[in-house]
């Protein structure tokens, strides 16, 4: 007997949501049931929008979607963190996606609310706390953990035994050291390699990569 589709509905349907649902629609196994949004109320090709965040538990309890996906991006990080805690405090599950492109160890641990895209590669003990989310190609080493609500940008990459705090947003090609610790709240631009721990949240930037000075 075929298995029946994982219908999900992705929270937020702006560009991230839009990638997400792209994934999914091209992916064996999954359906977009529609998107929750505070601002959009027309249908997203080919998907409805269902309804505002304020509705997905009543949307879930009349069996509008079995489990959810979130589309917030990295400048609302703790929005992203509210709507995930408070989601899965009421009961609703948060699906776990692996883009068939993507490689991933048997050994790495995912956490509910993880996205990976296609490209990515997983080492050995990888671990991902909750809600992280991997843009396309991005590699960890072995034994790295990204803390919950992180987001890594395309190409970024994590050596080994490296340590993501929560809430942090990692830039476009973004190079980490092996073993370094990094704060939570931590930002990286573009390009940026850290080759020291970063105790303190912040914008980093450059090579190495310093503190983003203040505006004047």
């Amino acid at each position: 007997m075929p298995h029946l589709p994982r219908r999900t509905a992705i929270l937020g349907a702006g560009a991230m949501g839009q990638q997400i649902a792209q994934h999914l629609r091209q992916t064996d196994g999954w359906l977009v049931a529609g998107f929750f949004d505070d601002w959009a109320t027309e249908t997203i090709s080919p998907e409805p929008v269902l309804g505002t965040m304020a509705e997905v538990e009543a949307a879930y309890a009349a069996g509008q979607f079995k489990e959810l996906l979130l589309g917030i991006g990295y400048q609302h990080m703790a929005y992203r963190q509210q709507v995930f805690n408070e989601l899965m405090a009421a009961g609703i599950p948060f699906a776990q996606f692996v883009h068939p492109a993507a490689y991933v160890d048997a050994s790495a641990v995912l956490q509910p609310g993880v996205f990976i895209s296609p490209g990515c590669v997983l080492d050995l003990n990888v671990q991902l706390e909750p809600n992280v989310f991997l843009y396309p190609g991005c590699i960890i080493a072995h034994d790295t953990r990204v803390g919950a609500h992180s987001m890594l940008a395309p190409g970024v990459r994590l050596a080994g035994r490296v340590r993501v705090g929560e809430r942090c947003f990692l830039g476009i090609g973004t190079t980490v050291m092996d073993g370094l610790t990094l704060a939570a709240e931590v930002r990286t631009g573009a390009g940026a390699v850290l080759v020291r721990s970063l105790d303190e949240p912040g914008t980093y930037v450059g090579v190495p990569a310093r503190p983003l000075p203040p505006p004047l």
